[in-house]
């Protein structure tokens, strides 16, 4: 895989983060652990701080018939991977490699057959499965409805050394209301997206000879920096990218990093793997920085107030 390194600043006591922008296959559990683990050395070798990988990074996105993934599903839940979990904690995470972000399923013990979508973290403590370590997605597309419970009462937002980040996955980035609560009532520094977001969608208006055939990329264009810049964080997305093995669409990647500004720092490919490093970020200085002249959490509870 091919590396993307650049340096936000000189200081290296700034927080250091790694973006995996890579494809998952479905019905392939150990090709996926494979490369997730060639992901980590070079991750580790680089000296990052924190890791994102893509949702579903271990199981590949759903297909149908669902006779066929429901078994892989199954086995490929983070509930069955409890020593695979603890061994990449115990090879890689330590006092640089602090974090690594996960995303998978866990069953739903209260509904037979039902999963959550589960963002977990992954740190010294190892209790990656309680509820302060982990975020359950909200907002449910299409064929996961059929497989998943929403989480939309849980929240995640832990407290680093380098600032306070909160934590979406996927289609929640399109309900602003949840991205306004993290950044106005939790105050976070940063948000942290995994997602599996594909190219394809179709867009046409005829009358002015416009068409778009890949508008689900379109948004996922707009939307990063807009999240960024409307709520003055700055925003860490890691996306699948490539085909799907089984259903023939493709992931649109273009995973990378945006500024409080909505200004891109770094960014992935949309079509090849890459992993994508930006070192030394001082969080809390750029989101000061953005809200000195202006800031939008502050000027909307004056005018509140007001009337």
């Amino acid at each position: 895989m091919m590396l993307i390194e650049k340096f936000y600043s000189k200081n290296s006591e700034n927080i250091s983060v790694g973006i995996a922008n890579i494809n998952s296959k479905t019905e392939n559990l150990s090709e996926n652990k494979k490369k997730i683990v060639q992901a980590l050395n070079l991750f580790s070798k680089k000296n990052t701080n924190i890791v994102i990988f893509p949702e579903y990074c271990l199981s590949g996105y759903f297909w149908e018939p669902e006779a066929k993934c429901r078994p892989f599903m199954e086995e490929a839940c983070l509930d069955n991977l409890k020593d695979w979990l603890d061994e990449i904690v115990r090879s890689y995470v330590n006092e640089t490699l602090q974090y690594i972000v996960f995303n998978g399923l866990r069953k739903n013990k209260d509904k037979p057959g039902a999963f959550f979508n589960t963002s977990i973290i992954l740190d010294r403590t190892c209790n990656y499965f309680d509820n302060d370590k982990t975020y359950k997605k909200a907002f449910l597309p299409g064929l996961e409805k059929r497989y998943i419970t929403s989480g939309i009462n849980y929240k995640l937002v832990i407290e680093t050394v380098w600032g306070k980040l909160g934590f979406l996955t996927c289609y929640d980035i399109c309900f602003p209301q949840l991205i306004q609560e993290l950044a106005d009532k939790s105050a976070v520094d940063a948000l942290i997206v995994n997602a599996a977001w594909r190219k394809q969608g179709i867009r046409e208006y005829n009358s002015l000879k416009m068409k778009d055939d890949s508008y689900y990329k379109t948004q996922w264009n707009i939307m990063l920096p807009a999240l960024a810049c409307h709520n003055q964080i700055w925003v860490m997305a890691a996306n699948a990218v490539g085909p799907h093995s089984q259903e023939g669409l493709d992931y649109c990647g273009s995973s990378g990093i945006w500024a409080p500004s909505g200004i891109n720092m770094i960014k992935g490919s949309d079509t090849k793997e890459e992993l994508l490093i930006l070192h030394n970020i001082d969080i809390i200085r750029e989101t000061e920085a953005e809200k000195k002249e202006f800031s939008f959490i502050d000027d909307y509870r004056d005018i509140c107030q007001q009337s």
